[in-house]
């Protein structure tokens, strides 16, 4: 069985005020998924939002996860 089969048998189980709670989040789930930033646009917001004296390889290391 896949997940989304899964799913759907589960959803057929739930209590119609259980669907509408489930309805609501999917559809905040969906918005909010919908409404991601273009990358250009998500840069342009984050220029200039560093500490001054961070240096690019810092970031960077922050970015990899490196400590």
């Amino acid at each position: 069985m896949n997940a989304v089969a899964e799913i759907e048998a589960a959803i057929e189980r739930l209590s119609p005020k259980q669907v509408e709670e489930l309805a609501n989040w999917l559809e905040l789930h969906r918005t909010r998924r919908s409404s991601n930033l273009p990358v250009e646009e998500w840069l342009a917001r984050s220029r200039g939002a560093a500490r001054a004296g961070v240096t690019t390889s810092e970031v960077l290391a922050l970015t990899r996860g490196d400590e």
